[in-house]
């Protein structure tokens, strides 16, 4: 392994994946070129509160985070790296970052996710200095604890963020995207893939996916935003603290699970809203429409399908086999898949 780099490049990149990524992230930013790819692992010296900004095409690719103040890439093929300054940085730092209108063709014709802007939250206070990588293929890369911002455009594979709190945009078009034991707040946007949560807790999270599903497991969310074109929307044994929340998809099932206290809404569109709640939630509305408080009620939570059912219940599906029924006779939900898939491996631990 080579020794921590120096920075050796002005300017930033913001070259995107495909139509649509975050094109204008950083857009204040010059194009440069890559040098020469570094080697397959390869560490970099960074500063208190780095901003880490990950480009791939295809690949499997883990952040994870550690201890020190470095940067640490670990990839099976070279990987292009630039190393900016705080003085190149800092200056072209967004306010809020601009998603760019996406379209794709799909079995159900072309679906379209509208642009829209994401407001970012203050960064903390002091100069910020950046890792941007492109590469192919497996990686893992290891980023400070107190990083202040990753992003990650990825077209195709899989892309995982573990055990990081902070702020966070990830965009992919056919890639799956799974955060695990991450807080903060996020912009994640998958076409194709999937998104899962699990084990994490959102300051403000906004997700959205084309026809890939959203699962969602032992979550809390403070405000939350999830939509979804064709697919559906798990939130298992989930809670919400004071703000508001809503899970929408267009054509797929919503599903909620909710511990603790909340004020539901559940409208569908098919005229199939299913409730099972334990003896202190007070339920009212009809097939179609439900309103629903749950022990001193508090957060407000909606969740509508225009074609789709809804799914209301109490904590976990795996404590109610009743309901756990009821939802594997959706022909839209991933229910079966998502209560007895295997558990996650362990995470690859980083050098201490």
């Amino acid at each position: 392994m080579m020794g921590p780099r120096t920075p050796r490049y002005n300017g930033f990149v913001r070259g995107s994946l495909g139509r649509g990524a975050t094109t204008t992230l950083f857009a204040s930013f010059c194009f440069l070129t890559f040098a020469a790819p570094v080697r397959a692992d390869e560490q970099f010296d960074v500063g208190p509160s780095p901003i880490i900004n990950i480009h791939v095409n295809r690949g499997q690719v883990t952040i994870q985070t550690w201890d020190r103040p470095q940067v640490l890439i670990s990839s099976e093929k070279p990987t292009d790296v630039r190393h900016l300054t705080p003085a190149e940085v800092d200056p072209g730092i967004p306010r809020q970052v601009q998603i760019a209108s996406d379209r794709i063709l799909t079995v159900h014709g072309p679906v379209t996710l509208p642009a829209e802007s994401f407001v970012i939250p203050e960064l903390p206070a002091g100069p910020h200095d950046a890792i941007v990588a492109r590469g192919n293929g497996r990686m893992t890369i290891t980023v400070p604890r107190d990083s202040a911002m990753v992003m990650a455009q990825q077209r195709a594979g899989h892309l995982t963020l573990d055990n990081y709190h902070g702020i966070f945009v990830a965009h992919a078009r056919a890639a799956g995207v799974s955060l695990n034991d991450v807080s903060g707040t996020g912009f994640v946007e998958s076409l194709r893939g999937r998104v899962d949560a699990n084990d994490s807790s959102f300051d403000r999270l906004r997700v959205r996916t084309a026809t890939g599903d959203m699962l969602f497991k032992g979550c809390t969310s403070h405000q939350i935003q999830a939509t979804s074109a064709y697919g559906s929307i798990v939130y298992d044994n989930g809670s919400f603290q004071p703000g508001l929340a809503r899970f929408e998809s267009d054509h797929g099932d919503v599903a909620l699970g909710v511990r603790g206290n909340a004020q539901i809404g559940a409208h569908s569109g098919s005229g199939h809203v299913v409730s099972s709640f334990e003896d202190d939630a007070r339920v009212s509305g009809d097939p179609a429409t439900k309103q629903a408080t749950l022990g001193n009620g508090g957060p407000v939570v909606t969740a509508t399908s225009k074609n789709g059912a809804v799914y209301l219940y109490s904590g976990s599906m795996d404590d109610h086999p009743h309901v756990r029924q009821q939802l594997s006779g959706s022909t839209q939900l991933p229910m079966q898949e998502f209560t007895t898939a295997a558990p996650r491996p362990p995470r690859s631990r980083p050098p201490r």
